[in-house]
């Protein structure tokens, strides 16, 4: 019954067409026409009209199916980008990913430096392990006495979040404060290094991040004592 709905839907119109060429046909003749006559106008003109009739279909259809393909393109593009979000946003969240905890430095009192950790990034950062060095500190390398480690951990730190206080410093009678901050999460490594100095009697901090060969953080006030524009990097040496 399908087929039948379907041959009458796209051969009615070839039909009627060469039914009525023939008419035309037969009302314009001189003489009379037999069958064999009205089957040789009927016939070529019914498969001339189906053909016509039949392209005209078949480009309908070819643009239903290329209007469907892409939809199912466009579709299967959303689709893939939302996996592909998903998937990271799944790394992000249970590794870290690229994120990292970096400490903050806040003056809380004429003397008083304190450096807050925060997490800036789009995901959480974990297991958050800090050394800081305080290279003002006075060794003796012959003497086996190094630098102490100043230890910080952290289980975790999610996005848009700081840790108060991690660090704490009083510069009374202290005109600068060199650290160096090594920090390892569980995705990644970074080292901080803080350059404090008094300038009339303001604290000025010079700040550089990196992680790897790559400086995510430099930042360097104009007026820090011996500051080169031309050589930033001599005041972190």
């Amino acid at each position: 019954m399908h087929l039948l709905r379907r041959l009458l839907l796209e051969f009615w119109l070839p039909a009627l067409v060469a039914v009525i060429w023939t008419a035309f046909n037969l009302y314009t003749a001189e003489s009379p026409w037999g069958l064999k006559a009205v089957v040789n106008i009927f016939g070529p003109s019914f498969f001339l009209a189906s053909w016509a009739t039949g392209q005209f279909f078949r480009v309908r259809k070819q643009a239903a199916i290329d209007k469907n393909l892409t939809s199912i393109e466009s579709r299967v593009e959303t689709l893939v980008a939302k996996l592909e979000k998903h998937t990271q946003d799944f790394m992000g969240y249970t590794t870290g990913a690229d994120s990292v905890a970096s400490f903050m430095p806040m003056i809380t009192g004429s003397d008083i430096v304190e450096l807050g950790l925060l997490n800036n990034s789009s995901y959480p950062v974990f297991d958050v392990q800090a050394e800081l060095l305080d290279l003002d500190e006075p060794i003796d390398p012959k003497q086996g006495k190094f630098w102490t480690r100043h230890q910080f951990f952290l289980p975790s730190l999610y996005p848009s979040r700081i840790v108060m206080g991690a660090y704490r410093f009083n510069l009374s009678g202290r005109n600068r404060l060199h650290l160096n901050i090594f920090i390892q999460t569980r995705s990644q490594g970074t080292v901080q290094q803080f350059r404090i100095a008094r300038l009339n009697r303001e604290i000025r901090i010079a700040i550089k991040t990196t992680s790897g060969e790559k400086v995510i953080e430099q930042t360097i006030p104009a007026d820090y004592p011996g500051y080169d524009s031309s050589n930033p990097d001599a005041v972190f040496q």
